[in-house]
């Protein structure tokens, strides 16, 4: 998730106020898969890096996650708990923390969370995706969820809840959010741990050995740096966008911290890694430097995943849209925007093999790379 400089505040309270509960099902509306379509005309599936719909509440549409992919294509979505929410609030600059949650109190919520995610993917006829064949599946045209956490905070003293998550169907695990834990730093708010923690550095190599895809979206540039150096597999950065220089906390604005320089955006894309861009849309884009993308603007979105393509390679580059996690600023904010993203990244010059590594192929290559077999 991430924050900008209005309307922040309004949409922080209706997540906290919306967070309680899935969806109910919707009507199963079955789209023309990749493997029935014929070419050249065929629908390119969709991925998506991080997406919060149908966990955290929206104001633009009332339609749920399982009713937007089946209808528009989104075959892969990474499905993503806000494992702090309960304990953010609002500060002069955007999200900060409130309150001191107990491990016992984020251990409840994250195990309710996950809960009700996998209740509402079998009610609605997603898939759970454990193994990379469940990945084939996903691009082949079954609708399906990867489960993911937006923060370790369930981990406090020990990695002994890593292994339940996994049995339960976590696969993608992000590192920090907006609270202090015990893992690592974050990027809006002053280091306490200097980067990863003796306790952060085990968990990168333990979710490598459960096979979970790391996720340094939110990391601070010394947290970033410390988990490339343990990592043996890719890992990605699922959401937000790609600068001359790194984001932080003395930055004025949420947004402005939540950037990542070109210089790390390489090295993850050296390791094999992916980076996802966000579909937040500035009010004011370009009046000083940084993000040009403005509201409901998916032309300026195009523009710039060709442009993070043509800087870090084709092969590393995919969507991170953080649907229903924008609040009121945003150009992406549902699956049919996405699907028209894909259209215009023909008119940005991205030949076709290209398009269909950043629609799909790069997330679903990192994933194969990571989870069992």
């Amino acid at each position: 998730m991430r924050e900008t400089t209005r309307d922040f505040r309004a949409a922080r309270r209706a997540l906290l106020g919306r967070l309680a509960g899935v969806g109910a099902a919707a009507a199963f509306m079955p789209l023309l898969s990749r493997a029935q379509a014929p070419a050249p005309g065929r629908i390119i599936p969709i991925a998506d890096m991080h997406s919060h719909l149908g966990i955290v509440g929206r104001t633009r549409s009332p339609a749920d996650l399982a009713t937007e992919m089946k209808t528009h294509g989104a075959t892969l979505v990474s499905w993503s708990i806000v494992g702090d929410a309960p304990w953010l609030g609002n500060g002069p600059k955007g999200v900060i923390q409130q309150g001191e949650p107990t491990p016992a109190e984020l251990s409840a919520f994250f195990d309710k969370t996950l809960a009700g995610m996998l209740a509402y993917a079998q009610q609605n006829q997603l898939a759970i995706v454990r193994t990379g064949a469940d990945v084939d599946a996903a691009m082949g045209g079954k609708h399906s969820v990867l489960l993911a956490s937006e923060s370790a905070e369930f981990i406090s003293t020990d990695l002994a809840p890593l292994k339940k998550a996994f049995d339960l169907g976590l696969r993608q695990l992000q590192l920090v959010h907006y609270i202090r834990n015990p893992i690592g730093d974050y990027s809006t708010a002053s280091p306490v741990h200097n980067g990863l923690s003796p306790l952060g550095r085990e968990l990168v190599k333990a979710c490598e050995s459960h096979g979970i895809l790391l996720d340094l979206a939110h990391c601070s540039t010394p947290a970033i740096d410390h988990a490339l150096e343990v990592a043996t597999k890719p890992m990605i950065w699922s959401h937000g966008w790609v600068d001359s220089d790194a984001g932080g906390y003395r930055d004025p604005y949420g947004y402005l911290m939540r950037r990542l320089s070109i210089d790390q955006a390489k090295k993850i894309a050296a390791r094999g890694g992916v980076v996802g861009l966000w579909g937040l849309g500035l009010r004011q884009p370009g009046q000083a430097y940084g993000w040009k993308v403005g509201l409901q603007d998916r032309a300026g979105y195009a523009r710039e995943v060709a442009k993070l393509a043509n800087m870090i390679g084709a092969d590393h580059v995919a969507f991170g849209t953080d649907i229903a996690g924008v609040g009121n600023e945003w150009a992406i904010n549902d699956y049919s925007h996405v699907r028209e993203i894909v259209q215009l990244l023909e008119g940005q010059k991205l030949d076709a093999a290209t398009i269909d590594k950043v629609a799909f192929g790069n997330f679903a290559r990192v994933l194969k790379a990571t989870l069992p077999a």
